[in-house]
Parts: structure tokens; sequence; C-alpha cells
């Protein structure tokens, strides 16, 4: 794939966008796309450095900007919408929000709780509805059951806001553009964001769909008259709850939202479980400790029994500095920080 024309498509296609309408304040950055050999960035093929990691806002050359891994071939209003995606954690950055979450602490300390994920379950049904139109029954409900879970649930309520306010605002950024760009594209992401949500096992890992719920909390806000933009720290959803009415967290339908959530939990507990003695099986170690653990593909990364799973790639510390692996790799560690040994995981 010839990244030098494809950047100029996707250049081509923002120059089209008006990024005020899609978030106030924000303005676009410059962009790199690369892949497993080349980047082109700035007008010119670069050295691809191991910065040049996954999707993501980084800083080049003291420049904060977004880059892309083109992988498959996307057409280019949703490459667009999703670069854009990336440049938004730029402006996040930049706007010094404080509101990201401990993704590393989570992968311990998240408990996935069958009474909190139920509740969750009910709340994205009722966003599904918001998606639809306004209905200030359902967005009563919607708040009072957020606030009982944040009394109930405080830490796990907490981890999921963060990642709704950093994750699910760029998602609806990425939506605000293809709306803008290409409404069929953007109507197809609607219904991909409802049927996520609407599935118990979408629960798991929770980071994901809290993109989708995150994403249309703004949208149901904003039909319901309430401003939900706080520049410069954070979007301004939680200070809503302390106004919500307390409920019990029953509703209609509660003990089989109860079932299905207990058996896809489960379901997630054996996978993973099931990942790891694989990885162990097969022992094809990769690298052998200790040394710091950096960061790993957060986005679906799960934590069983002192085992970590990461897919796509690996940063690890060692004497020497930081280093990324890709692949997708087991983890055992020996506490929170510090790696024992890495797995191949195919």
């Amino acid at each position: 794939m010839n990244l030098e024309s494809l950047h100029r498509e996707v250049s081509e296609t923002l120059a089209k966008l008006d990024f005020n309408r899609i978030w106030p304040g924000f303005e676009p950055l410059r962009f790199a796309l690369y892949d497993d050999e080349k980047c082109f960035f700035g007008g010119q093929y670069i050295e691809k450095t191991d910065a040049f990691c996954a999707n993501t806002s980084i800083v080049y050359n003291g420049e904060q900007i977004a880059i892309w891994m083109v992988s498959e071939e996307l057409e280019i209003p949703v490459l667009t919408s999703k670069i854009v995606h990336e440049m938004f954690h730029g402006f996040q950055t930049l706007r010094k929000w404080d509101c990201w979450p401990n993704e590393i602490e989570a992968l311990y300390r998240y408990e996935y709780n069958a009474d909190n994920l139920s509740l969750k379950l009910r709340e994205n049904a009722l966003l599904s509805v918001l998606s639809e139109h306004p209905d200030e029954a359902a967005l009563r409900e919607l708040l009072s059951l957020r606030r009982l879970r944040s009394e109930r649930h405080p830490y796990e309520f907490s981890y999921e806001l963060r990642v709704e306010e950093i994750e699910g605002t760029a998602n609806y950024v990425e939506w605000q553009v293809l709306k803008q760009l290409d409404a069929q594209k953007a109507a197809e992401l609607t219904e991909r964001m409802r049927a996520v949500m609407a599935k118990p096992g979408q629960l798991f890992p929770v980071r994901i769909s809290c993109y989708y719920s995150g994403a249309l909390m703004i949208h149901a806000l904003l039909d319901a008259g309430i401003y939900p933009f706080d520049p410069p720290a954070r979007p301004a959803l939680l200070p809503l709850l302390k106004d919500a009415v307390s409920l019990d967290g029953h509703f209609p339908g509660r003990e089989s939202c109860d079932q299905a959530v207990s058996g896809a939990l489960r379901t997630f507990t054996e996978e993973s479980e099931s990942i790891v003695r694989s990885a162990l099986s097969k022992n094809d170690i990769v690298l052998k400790g200790p040394l710091g653990l950096v960061y790993v593909n957060i986005y679906n990364a799960r934590c069983w029994n002192g085992y970590l799973t990461s897919t796509y790639f690996l940063m690890y510390r060692d004497s020497d500095g930081d280093k990324m692996i890709p692949g997708n790799f087991v983890i055992r560690m020996l506490d929170e920080k510090t790696i024992d040994t890495v797995y191949r995981w195919e």
C-alpha cells in the first residue's frame, strides 16, 4: 500500500471537516501513517522507530501527532475518522485532561462483579433508547443507575467512567467525523454500538464497551440540552450524578439479566485460563526476567492468576532502557510492575 498517496487522500478529506463542530476548541494535529517497514510523515518517508507502536498519539520531535498503522484497507471516510480519533487523544494530552485511568492497576484491581455489570447492561439498554430520541424518563433512570453503581462499586465505576471520558469521547469524535463525511457509515457505527452494548459477553473485558457507552452518553446529554464539555480538565459526566435519584437496582428483567451476565463472566474467566494454560503448555519463552513492565496492549488485555495477556506488542524495560517486541504474549508477573517470564501466545 502506498503510504504517501494514502496520506494525501486522508489530508484532503480532513480539510473538509469542521473540527469545532466535532468538539469545541478541537483542532487537527499532523499525523503519520506507517506499516511494518515504512513510515510517512510531514511529506516524506522517515525512520520508523519503536515510538511508532499501535494507533495512538505520541510526541515526535517535540510535536504532538497522531499515528496510524496501516494493516488493512479501509474506506477513506472510515480511516479519516479513526485518525481523528487518535488526534483527539493528542488534544486531550495538550489540554491536560486529568481523567486518564491507571490501566495496569485496573488489570489487577478491577473486580468483574455480576451486580455492577448487570446494572451497566441495563444502562446500555437505556443508552440505546436515547441514541434514537430524547427520553426524559430513560435519562433519569440512566443517571440514577450510574449513581447507584458509583456507591456500590466505587472503584469499578470510577475506572469505567475514566475510560468513557478518554476513549468514549474519542469514539464520539470518530462518530461525528463520519456524520460529516458519510452518513451511511455513521449509521453503521451507531448500529454497531447498539449491538455491542446489548450483548452481556461484550462487557468482557469491560474497557471495550466503555468506548461506546461514553460516546452515547455524550450524545444523550446533548440531546437533553445538557452541555457536557468542560475543558480543559475533563468532560462533565460525573457531577450530574449528584442530582440523580437513588434506586435499589431492581428493574424489569433483572433476574434474567443477572443470569446472562453471570454466564458471560464464567465464559470470560474460562477463556482467560485457557489462554494462559495453552501458552504455558507450549513453553515458547520469549523473555526471562526480572524485567520492568512498561505497557501491554490494554485494549483487550486480561489478568488471570498472576498472568497478563497482551496482543500485538509488549513494552518492557531492562538495563538498557525501554524496549518493544511485536506479537501476542502471556506474561507471568512477579508483582504488578515486574515481569518474571514472557511466553509467546499464538
